[in-house]
């Protein structure tokens, strides 16, 4: 039994760290939860990506269980973006792909592990286990960022809007209302944008920042129905208007 590999260390906190299991097939999901909630593990469930995006939005989690071939969005693209927006948290892919080429994608696309159907629970509960102490350990996920009935998830590149509706954003994305959030109703100067973009402002084209912004609200009022505040201070910056 799993029991007679565990150390104290093994079981301390696990009951702090959400695991999140992605699966669409319920006969599995609920088996997967109930196999991980007897170890002594905190369980969210979810069948779809959509799902999942919305309880990130409030609730956290450290350690992401994915199915491959959900219907929508594949465990693949959740686990991309996943690693995008927080280098700590925990990736398991659990999938029946089982050839060579297909294991290498998983772990290139950012998972710790990648286990093939039918999935040992011992071996799955003993990585887990791993994982918690590394995720326990980590940095402490970010304050969401508010201004105006707008909330910026950094962390897991999430803008949730004054009228609910929520997008998902790329990094660079992410980065700029980040930066225009910490000042929201100031004018945040080009230079400190392109600081938070991780570039020299002298060397930046001030037209890819351009296109990034437009590109952005043009995609906001198109999913969402609602105006994103940003507004170009001309020879100064952008302000983000509460």
């Amino acid at each position: 039994m799993l029991e007679a590999h565990r150390s104290s260390s093994d079981t301390a906190d696990d009951k702090t760290v959400t695991v999140a299991i992605v699966e669409d097939e319920p006969v599995l999901l609920s088996e997967l939860a109930f196999q991980l909630e007897r170890h002594g593990f905190a369980v969210a469930t979810f069948q779809t990506a959509a799902e999942f995006y919305r309880h990130l939005a409030v609730r956290p989690v450290r350690i992401a269980v994915l199915d491959i071939g959900l219907d929508g969005e594949d465990g693949l693209s959740i686990c991309r973006h996943l690693r995008a927006h927080d280098p700590h948290i925990g990736i398991v892919f659990t999938t029946a792909r089982s050839l060579r080429d297909e294991r290498l994608l998983g772990l290139e696309a950012g998972a710790d592990a990648y286990l093939v159907k039918p999935v040992d629970p011992d071996e799955l509960v003993l990585i887990l286990h791993r994982l918690a102490q590394r995720t326990v350990a980590a940095p402490a996920v970010s304050e969401p960022l508010l201004s105006g009935g707008w909330r910026l998830d950094s962390d897991f590149g999430l803008l949730s809007t004054p009228n609910g509706h929520r997008l998902r954003l790329s990094f660079n994305e992410v980065r700029i209302l980040r930066a225009l959030l910490r000042n929201a109703g100031r004018v945040c100067s080009y230079v400190a944008v392109a600081e938070a973009l991780g570039v020299i402002w002298e060397d930046y084209d001030k037209h890819r920042l351009e296109v990034i912004l437009s590109r952005l609200r043009a995609r906001v009022e198109r999913d969402t129905g609602d105006r994103l505040p940003v507004v170009a201070v001309r020879g100064f910056g952008y302000r983000f208007d509460t």
